[in-house]
């Protein structure tokens, strides 16, 4: 049997044990979508691609991130094809479930309000303030149990947009009387495209929830999932998250 035989038979175990989805890359692929500054096309791909990468990189791995529109993202990540992407971000719990994947640990926290022109409503006080309004959303994100029953029942109109930046400009423009988006989104957006004329209601419409990686289901995913986990414990996030921020303002 000759040298290269051998070493192939060695490897043949390692192969099947990482099933249908194994990646033989130096680079772990994950997607995500624009949604500055978590993610996107901004410096380090944002604050969570940050995390992430070094997260594995105390597990000796690197990771390769795309950017798509969101519902492209999630079906990409879940469709669990050889050399295709393990997993999307920056998922809520209910969006990982609704897309049948499996959650990392918390990669960092989100929290939801609404946007709103400048003196143009009452501080609202619950969701009968909201009736008969017309709320800005993005396509395929989670607004949160509250808006989203609203939405549901037909107590406002949704008014669905590809982006959050497209939303608010339509509050801008007045076609829309509130928007639904995160609050360092709203930061974000606000400071870089200088919406001066916006504001974030004092009111959150959700408390602060947690933010994952979202997994496909296949073997190979699924190791790289509980490698994720174990590299999370040995990072600050806040502080990573906190220096980007700050990096980002100056």
């Amino acid at each position: 049997m000759t040298r290269l035989h051998r070493l192939c038979r060695a490897m043949l175990p390692g192969v099947f044990a990482l099933g249908a989805g194994a990646v033989w890359s130096a680079d772990l692929p994950l997607v995500t979508l624009d949604w500055p500054p978590y993610s996107g096309h901004i410096s380090q791909q944002g604050f969570l691609s940050v995390v992430i990468r070094q997260a594995y990189a105390t597990q000796g791995h690197t990771v390769s991130v795309k950017v798509y529109p969101w519902r492209r993202a999630i079906k990409l990540a879940m469709e669990g094809r050889a050399y295709g992407p393990l997993g999307f971000y920056s998922a809520s719990q209910s969006e990982c479930a609704e897309a049948n994947g499996v959650v990392s640990d918390a990669i960092g926290s989100f929290q939801f309000g609404l946007a709103q022109r400048k003196g143009s409503q009452a501080p609202w006080r619950d969701g009968t303030d909201l009736h008969g309004k017309r709320i800005g959303v993005v396509d395929g994100y989670d607004n949160g149990p509250e808006i989203n029953s609203l939405i549901e029942r037909g107590l406002v109109t949704a008014d669905v947009a590809p982006s959050d930046l497209f939303s608010l400009k339509k509050l801008e423009a007045k076609r829309v009387d509130y928007v639904s988006i995160d609050q360092q989104v709203f930061e974000h957006l606000a400071a870089k495209h200088k919406l001066k004329g916006l504001e974030m209601s004092s009111r959150s419409t959700m408390p602060k929830l947690p933010l994952f990686v979202c997994f496909n289901r296949t073997a190979y995913a699924d190791s790289m999932r509980l490698s994720l986990n174990e590299g999370l414990k040995r990072i600050n996030i806040r502080k990573l998250a906190q220096d980007y921020l700050r990096a980002e303002t100056r």
